[in-house]
């Protein structure tokens, strides 16, 4: 009888160990899924903002392009083809030491308050384009 009672008792503490166990990885698996969705996001950002960069560089837009911080039409051209309102743009630009450049700053960051953001740096030509829209 006493055998049974200590059997039943270690069958209880295995349970116990294999629910905590289970518990313990889902958690982790449902942190892990969280963590790599944020990754994707914040790549999506990235992305963006080097496509906004290579277009200034490339001539497709100037500054003055750039100043509005919605825009879906720009956006759109880039890896948030149709969720472009869910991003907000923020361009700055400051003259550089060097001559025939503009440092230009490109933030692209998730509306949301917990949101994602990339930012990129990056010297672009100050040719006539850039500078009229200034």
């Amino acid at each position: 009888m006493r055998r049974r009672g200590v059997l039943l008792m270690e069958v209880l503490v295995a349970l116990v160990i294999v629910v905590g166990a289970g518990a313990f990885t889902l958690q982790a698996m449902d942190d892990a899924e969280q963590a790599l969705d944020r990754a994707d996001r914040r790549r999506r950002c990235n992305d963006a903002a080097v496509a906004i960069v290579r277009m200034a560089e490339a001539g497709l837009v100037g500054l003055g392009d750039l100043r509005d911080e919605d825009m879906p039409e720009l956006l759109e051209q880039s890896v948030f083809a149709g969720d472009a309102d869910v991003v907000v743009l923020d361009v700055e630009s400051e003259p550089s030491t060097e001559p025939g450049l503009v440092l230009l700053v490109v933030t692209v960051r998730e509306r949301d308050e917990d949101g994602v953001w990339a930012m990129v740096r990056a010297l672009v030509p100050s040719d006539l384009r850039l500078q009229e829209r200034i």
